[in-house]
């Protein structure tokens, strides 16, 4: 029976646990050996952050297929299912951390940390110099320049061995952080930024209390007593905060791990629903239907049809 599997590392079996909260190194190291492909897995506790420095290929997060070229900088949150395939000339940088380490880095700023629970895929001027492609020769504005300076010093500050790395790379890394917050509020990503101050708190505590209880089913209220505020009030945050209800985020991240699963997995409808907390297959495919607008036989079909083929 396949399943999408969970790792620690690229191939590390999920129960070796990650020794140091930070890890890197380069995207050749792994892939060259799994001859430049890393198969479609998700990591349940690790936050990453891959970047091509030079070469390209293509990564898969979750459904979406996206181009890797030069300069490209990708960010994984835990529990995206994603794969990557390089060119054989590939070079760039992979950064691993614990979530907790994640939220350390951004405990002065942790109205950011919502915009990290989505994957990022973006490009960033040329590393190292001061060139945009789209004004060669001329300047980078100031926080592309920030985010491409950071990222070319954290790959020097790897590839040598000086008093105090650790600290440099970890202030290093925050700047690089906060250069991927400021691309996903400029790109729109307000829906994941939150406010200040207590109604910040309380949507991250929701978000926490979800991710951790989505399969078993609970209602709006028992996550707003939880939080510490009314049924309404949480409705009123998640509107303010993500632009939808909390009982639609709450049927949201039952659909995405459907849509997961569906995929990624050989589980047939029935072992799915079973996963999931449903006790009846038939009501969750109807579930399904009503927020996908396909069977979940469907869905596994045409979605399977646009992955890369075993071995392609």
């Amino acid at each position: 029976m396949k399943t999408v599997p969970t790792y620690s590392l690229y191939g590390v079996n999920s129960n070796e646990p990650l020794l140091e909260q930070l890890h890197f190194e380069s995207i050749p190291a792994r892939s060259r050996v799994n001859d430049w492909e890393i198969k479609p897995h998700r990591h349940e506790r690790f936050f990453q952050i891959l970047y091509v420095h030079h070469g390209g290929g293509e990564a898969l997060l979750d459904e979406e297929r996206l181009a890797l070229a030069e300069r490209t900088l990708v960010a994984v949150p835990p529990r995206c299912v994603h794969g990557f395939r390089f060119t054989p000339d590939v070079d760039g940088i992979v950064i691993t951390m614990t979530d907790h380490y994640l939220r350390n880095l951004l405990a002065g700023v942790p109205d950011a940390l919502p915009l990290f629970a989505r994957p990022f895929h973006d490009r960033v001027g040329r590393i190292g110099g001061t060139e945009d492609s789209a004004n060669p020769g001329g300047p980078l504005a100031g926080d592309d320049a920030v985010l491409a300076g950071a990222l070319g010093l954290f790959r020097a500050e790897i590839h040598a061995v000086s008093l105090w790395r650790g600290a440099a790379l970890a202030a290093l890394l925050s700047l690089i952080l906060v250069g991927i917050a400021r691309r996903r509020a400029a790109a729109g990503a307000a829906e994941t930024a939150p406010a200040g101050g207590r109604t910040a708190r309380h949507f991250r505590q929701f978000q926490q209390l979800l991710e951790a209880g989505f399969r078993q089913h609970q209602d709006v209220a028992h996550y707003a007593a939880a939080v510490g505020v009314t049924p309404t009030q949480l409705n009123r945050i998640c509107q303010q905060l993500a632009g939808s209800s909390a009982l639609r985020l709450i049927h949201s991240r039952l659909v995405v791990e459907a849509q997961r699963d569906l995929l990624y997995s050989d589980l047939d409808i029935k072992q799915i629903a079973a996963t999931l907390g449903y006790t009846d297959a038939a009501y969750f495919a109807r579930f399904f239907m009503r927020h996908v607008g396909q069977t979940p036989t469907a869905f596994r079909q045409q979605g399977r049809a646009r992955l890369p083929a075993p071995g392609a």
